[in-house]
């Protein structure tokens, strides 16, 4: 979807994310011990590797988010489509969710 909303010049279309609206990622990604008992934390390599795996598409996500910034932003620092970056955002911080639900065991 992101990819046709920029090839077609579209607006997003808000979808839920495993049933979290765009702000309810944001809060849940920024306050993972109020939803889910489970503080900010840093993978490490005894994490097993489904986490391993969640963070590194993590990365993957977030490199994307900074090529597009970079891609969809003017010399004179104006970007063109805020929307897309808040929804490739909200992806990053998805899979960040799913790696807290993890290491909570939920």
């Amino acid at each position: 979807d992101v990819i046709r909303w920029d090839v077609l010049n579209e607006p997003v279309q808000e979808r839920p994310l495993c049933g979290l609206d765009l702000q309810q990622l944001r809060s849940h990604s920024h306050r993972p011990q109020d939803f889910y008992g489970q503080p900010h934390f840093m993978p490490e390599h005894t994490d097993g590797p489904a986490l391993l795996q969640l963070n590194r598409a993590r990365c993957a996500a977030r490199a994307a988010e900074l090529a597009a910034a970079q891609a969809f932003t003017d010399a004179n620092g104006t970007c063109s489509r805020n929307d897309l970056l808040q929804v490739m955002n909200r992806m990053s911080s998805m899979l960040y969710i799913l790696m807290i639900r993890l290491k909570a065991g939920k």
